[in-house]
């Protein structure tokens, strides 16, 4: 009945193993190139662009907003949607099913309806579209939708096993947070589109975005089209079939509408309700910092190993000649933060030349990563030796003063990557200072030449490091990490990482013996 000498399963695995490499080798077919749409001639973002920017386009400066806060961004990027007339270009890393996630695509749809041509494009780890009903929005005819270094597999075991069989191209990941409306107006910054990003859980993610207008705009739409045009793109309708979707088009608008009207009375929704930031923005009100600016960003066939990409053309260059540029002082927030020994070598230079560096990052007790602390965590000692100042993020950071939009208390996390150098230039975007980031995700950034966004950014860094809401790190006499902080004005002196088990702290030593830094 059975065959004496049955097939062994090391060979079953191999010829699975080819078959998945055979499929995961994608082509991404005769695509039509699309381009970003010039602005329209009329709209409420024309005319609050006007009535904001006046005469100050001459000079090549862009108008910038800075949104420190989850219920800010939110609101903008609502407005934004709202008001749009002609297009509407997102690019994300996560775009979330929840609550935030599903108000987005209500507007979304709603704009499409009325007109507006909507290209969205999310990275497929980040954003695992596994649901038809992606396919029945792409559907629409002003809607189109497009995976970044898409796994064709949607999921199970074969979605695993594509992964490892074309490892060396999805291990990178598409990093961007970019949204533009009209080609007019543009947010750039650290907040993926998920709840978490906009203060509606209770993890409340210290984040940063910027709102930009003017000239800085047309680089932004460039580096979206290059990336919606790449080689590293696939239309979702290539991976998912509309007809298996349980709901109509029509359905799903219904399904929404009944969604958003369960949600009206919650407190995120009265919280929206109450911001007046929508109504300033569209009537050109918000107060701008103006500066000439410059975007960076990753070439997007980074992420293909056979495009031959250099290492000369990758961010991480940009970025090192931008540390490099401080005079006088570099104030860091990096989420995940692994500099390596060229990173400590960098900084203790900076602090041999007169710059003060100083670096908030995640405490053990904040991340959502404990392998990026076991990276990090190795090189604390050296940058306290070179007089690097070090903060590490408390998980109850400033709770009295912190905005917060649902019951109940809250756990703080950081996830803002910004730079702030001297007292006239600032860099906001979607890049950690660890090797994931730098090496292998691609990553987008603005560079701001702005005296007064600097110094809002310099405050937000303080209200961030202040003793309630972050530990100082010190070496005692004994040259051992020490953490310092204070509890109600009582110091506090700690010889372990704060909040934390043994348990915790030894997984986080055992995952520091790994050979992966520049994986993590």
């Amino acid at each position: 009945m059975f065959p004496r000498n049955p097939i062994p399963l090391w060979a079953v695995l191999i010829v699975i193993v080819f078959f998945v490499q055979g499929c995961a080798s994608f082509d991404p077919g005769e695509r039509t190139a699309s381009y970003s749409l010039a602005p329209p001639a009329h709209s409420p973002l024309t005319d609050a662009g006007q009535a904001a920017l006046k005469d100050r386009e001459s000079n090549a400066q862009s108008g910038f907003y800075l949104l420190d806060d989850g219920l800010s961004a939110f609101v903008a990027r609502v407005a934004l949607i709202e008001q749009a007339q002609t297009s509407l270009d997102l690019q994300y890393y996560i775009f979330s099913n929840d609550t935030s996630g599903r108000i987005i695509i209500s507007r979304l749809l709603e704009a499409a309806d009325r007109g507006v041509r909507v290209r969205l494009l999310v990275d497929d780890l980040g954003t695992r579209v596994d649901n038809p009903l992606v396919a029945i929005l792409h559907s629409h005819p002003n809607i189109q939708i497009r995976l970044f270094n898409p796994i064709k597999t949607r999921s199970g075991a074969l979605r695993l096993m594509e992964m490892a069989a074309t490892f060396s191209r999805s291990n990178h990941r598409m990093h961007n947070k970019l949204m533009l409306a009209d080609s007019l107006v543009m947010i750039a910054g650290g907040r993926n589109l998920a709840d978490e990003y906009f203060s509606n859980t209770n993890v409340d993610f210290q984040d940063v975005d910027v709102l930009a207008a003017g000239p800085i705009v047309n680089a932004g739409t460039h580096s979206f089209d290059t990336y919606w045009n790449s080689p590293a793109t696939l239309e979702v309708d290539q991976v998912m079939d509309a007809e298996d979707a349980s709901l109509t088009l029509e359905e799903l608008r219904d399904f929404l509408a009944a969604f958003i009207e369960e949600q009206r009375q919650s407190e995120f929704a009265q919280a929206l309700r109450g911001s007046s930031l929508g109504r300033q923005l569209i009537a050109g009100q918000i107060p701008l910092e103006w500066g000439q600016a410059t975007l960076f960003a990753d070439p997007p066939e980074k992420v293909l190993p056979d495009a031959g990409v250099e290492r000369d053309q990758y961010l991480l260059n940009d970025l090192r000649r931008i540390l490099n540029s401080a005079d006088q002082r570099l104030q860091i927030s990096s989420a995940y933060f692994v500099p390596g020994k060229q990173g400590v070598a960098l900084f203790a230079g900076q602090e041999a030349r007169g710059v003060d560096v100083s670096i908030l990052t995640n405490s053990l007790s904040t991340t959502d990563v404990a392998i990026v602390h076991s990276g990090y965590a190795r090189y604390r000692k050296d940058l306290l030796q070179s007089g690097v100042d070090l903060w590490e993020l408390r998980a109850e950071a400033g709770q009295p003063q912190r905005m917060h939009w649902f019951k109940g208390e809250s756990r703080a996390s950081l996830h803002a990557k910004t730079l702030v150098i001297d007292d006239d230039r600032s860099f906001i975007g979607s890049v950690n200072l660890d090797g994931r980031s730098l090496l292998q995700n691609t990553e987008v950034g603005l560079l701001i030449e702005s005296p007064s966004l600097n110094q809002q950014l310099s405050d937000l860094f303080d209200r961030w490091v202040a003793s309630d809401s972050a530990w100082r790190l010190s070496l005692n006499d004994a040259q051992k990490l020490q953490w310092q902080a204070t509890d109600d004005g009582t110091p506090v002196t700690l010889d372990h990482d704060p909040e934390t088990s043994g348990w915790q702290r030894f997984r986080v030593w055992l995952l520091s013996l790994l050979p992966i830094e520049s994986q993590i």
